[in-house]
């Protein structure tokens, strides 16, 4: 068996779908393309593929990652081809690398996100403004973002509300004006994920709202990852960077 690995786009109608609708879609995209994909033994076979992180619904990217194993090697050309054929529109295969059986899962390796987030002011916003908000805003040693987690009694068949508190400070790796046009802002963000954490955008700004006192939108808010990237030091890599 062989290993490929893929990035992809997600755009358009399928921001829409969830995550497990995407494996079935691409389940079938790889019957339909007649790729020789691998699947796992037992009664109930499947694909082998695996995904970096599962991206939010309405979040568009151009930076999606995944692995599968074939059980024959073919040109990635036409492995590229064949799947682009059968894919909704909205979603792309848009470059494919082999890489050995031994690379770490795709999930283990991220530790970050970038994106593009456009915020809808209620205002005109000038860019000096909105650098010092954001420069405040990350001068706080902590930022709390408050989670209610149901937990389940196996005893009494029942579920207890409890309040869990996390400072995700630490989480913010960068966040700055990428551009501003009247009142609608574009942020950059670079955010923890994986192992690291899951850091959302939405929450992000929804503590720019609540500690900063920001006065927005949110139904206009639109989030776009740009890439996924792995820390090596001095550098920030992508994961079809670092694979062999």
């Amino acid at each position: 068996m062989y290993r490929i690995r893929s990035k992809f786009y997600k755009t358009g109608d399928m921001v829409f779908i969830s995550h497990l609708d995407l494996v079935r879609l691409l389940e079938r995209a790889f019957r339909r393309g007649n790729i020789p994909i691998s699947y796992t033994q037992g009664f109930n076979p499947h694909p082998i593929m695996a995904f970096a992180t599962a991206l939010g619904i309405g979040t568009s990217s151009e930076g999606e990652y995944m692995d599968i194993e074939v059980d024959e090697k073919i040109q990635l050309s036409k492995f590229m081809d064949s799947l682009n054929m059968v894919l909704p529109k909205g979603l792309e295969v848009i470059t494919s690398k082999y890489i050995a059986k031994d690379n770490k899962s795709l999930m283990s390796i991220i530790q970050y996100s970038s994106y593009t987030v456009k915020v809808v002011f209620q205002e005109k916003m000038k860019e000096e403004v909105v650098n010092n908000i954001l420069c405040k805003f990350l001068s706080l040693e902590e930022i709390i973002e408050i989670k209610e987690k149901k937990n389940k009694n196996k005893f009494k068949k029942s579920y207890k509300n409890e309040i869990q508190e996390k400072n995700i400070r630490m989480q913010i790796k960068n966040l700055e004006v990428l551009r501003i046009q009247d009142n609608e802002v574009v942020l950059k963000m670079l955010l923890a994920t994986g192992s690291s954490g899951n850091l959302k955008p939405e929450t992000v700004i929804k503590k720019l709202q609540e500690i900063m006192g920001l006065q927005i939108e949110p139904e206009k808010t639109r989030v776009h990852r740009l890439e996924l990237l792995v820390e090596i030091e001095p550098k920030s890599l992508t994961p079809l960077d670092i694979a062999e």
